[in-house]
């Protein structure tokens, strides 16, 4: 793990996963309360604090790389909604930068915020636009997609198992266009 990465735990046996920025000083900047009733703010807590005993892991962010470089096109309109979204939250990110200085910066400037938002703004929320300048969660990704392929909105090919691509595309509009 190095300053700058994107850290996560899994939470009640991988129910859940708690994400953070590393800040390189055996700290992680994260959304935290004192109590699981108390409104979360973005902290800086030490590393074993936010493990709570649980394996830390680090996020790789190679696919996402590769697909800003190849140009997915439902990745650049995903992209775009996401900043403008973001921008209307009053998260501004000119051009995307990626460098530690960047991430610690984004991270840096929210200390202090009281924005959680389980399923707008939540920590993997703002950990992954810590990272990218790109507010997003897998995990509520991952929620919709359950909501309307598993739930019967989405038929997938007349009973199969497997959710073509173009199926999880559609599966995710609403969330990308919320975000």
């Amino acid at each position: 793990m190095a300053r700058g990465d994107h850290v996560y735990v899994r939470r009640f046996g991988g129910m859940y996963a708690h994400h953070g920025i590393d800040a390189g000083d055996e700290t992680v900047i994260h959304y935290t309360s004192s109590h699981w009733l108390s409104p979360r703010q973005v902290r800086r807590t030490a590393m074993t604090k936010f493990a709570k005993g649980d394996e830390v892991y680090v996020r790789d962010y190679s696919r996402f790389y590769e697909k800003l470089e190849r140009g997915d096109l439902v990745d650049q309109t995903s992209q775009g909604l996401n900043q403008w979204m973001d921008s209307l939250r009053g998260l501004n990110v000119g051009a995307l930068d990626f460098s530690v200085e960047a991430v610690m910066e984004r991270a840096e400037n929210r200390l202090g915020e009281f924005a959680f938002d389980i399923v707008f703004n939540n920590c993997e929320h703002f950990t992954t636009w810590c990272k990218t300048g790109i507010s997003s969660s897998e995990q509520i990704t991952d929620l919709w997609r359950q909501a309307l392929t598993g739930g019967g909105l989405v038929k997938s090919g007349l009973g199969s198992k497997h959710t073509s691509k173009a199926e999880g595309d559609i599966a995710e509009i609403p969330w990308r266009l919320l975000k």
